[in-house]
């Protein structure tokens, strides 16, 4: 075969190179929108009209009595840390932003060595937090491996036709394992509702993925489960995450261990669908 002349040669490693130029643009564009979209969602933005949409409107409302208490007024959230307080009750929506969306973090905190870490169970055997700088570094090789031997305080195996998995209840994740490959680590798995693992933690857990992957970069990451009293399921998860490279991750969310049209028993993981109404 014969060789090109060195002047095509030359022009077509130039187009190449402006391709590739062109490319990673474009992928940069994309990441943002993705974040952009992410962002205006959780803000209740509806894509299929353009305007926000009323949560009392599209889901249904729970009693949320039991699952958060002692409700305080979201302005005295300038506090130094988070407390159940700061949590309006569940209206519908599978998560509520806290203190401005502003995590606690301190710039003591805020490093770009990966990490995690996952605290000591307390009196009752009940998790009581993980924290993780989240990069290339800590994103699982390998695929999540079984998890069914550990059981969480206020485990409970009621199943019900009608959620998707038949379980009420997931062991879940406080950080996932799409973040840091954690499979059976009993201090990284709590009680937790299919609706709050699925419609309130995972979107959040995929966005730090989608950043993560798509720039290389790091993002500190910490998850507490807030228990009322002795309880031995909580009343739901604060998720704290912000990039550390830039400024393009950033949140503080609360997200409820609720299930629309049941009831539980936050003492003892027990559970029952909710009275029809009247």
């Amino acid at each position: 075969m014969k060789r090109r002349k060195n002047g095509k040669s030359q022009k077509y490693a130039r187009e190449s190179g402006a391709e590739r130029a062109l490319r990673k643009v474009l992928s940069a564009v994309l990441l943002v929108l993705l974040f952009l979209a992410f962002y205006l969602i959780r803000r209740g933005w509806d894509p299929g009209t353009g305007v926000p949409q009323d949560p009392a409107q599209t889901q249904e409302t729970a009693a949320s009595s039991q699952a958060v208490s002692d409700q305080g007024d979201l302005s005295d959230a300038q506090a130094a840390d988070f407390t159940l307080s700061m949590v309006p009750p569940y209206s519908g929506r599978p998560y509520t932003d806290i203190h401005g969306d502003v995590p606690f973090f301190t710039e003591e905190e805020l490093t770009s060595e990966a990490f995690h870490e996952y605290w000591p169970l307390d009196e009752l055997g009940r998790c009581t937090g993980a924290y993780a700088c989240v990069g290339p570094e800590t994103l699982p090789t390998q695929k999540r491996g079984d998890i069914s031997m550990v059981k969480p305080t206020g485990w409970n195996t009621t199943r019900y036709e009608d959620i998707d998995g038949e379980m009420l209840f997931n062991r879940c994740h406080l950080i996932g394992h799409l973040l840091t490959g954690q499979d059976a680590n009993e201090r990284n798995l709590i009680t937790g509702t299919r609706y709050m693992n699925v419609e309130g933690m995972l979107p959040f857990e995929e966005s730090v993925v989608t950043y993560v992957e798509g720039t290389g970069h790091h993002v500190m990451y910490r998850v507490r489960p807030y228990f009322d009293g002795d309880n031995l399921v909580c009343a739901g998860v604060l998720m704290e995450a912000e990039s550390v490279e830039d400024p393009l991750v950033r949140f503080c969310v609360f997200c409820y261990n609720v299930q629309p049209g049941f009831e539980i028993d936050y003492a003892t993981g027990d559970n029952r669908r909710s009275a029809p109404k009247q």
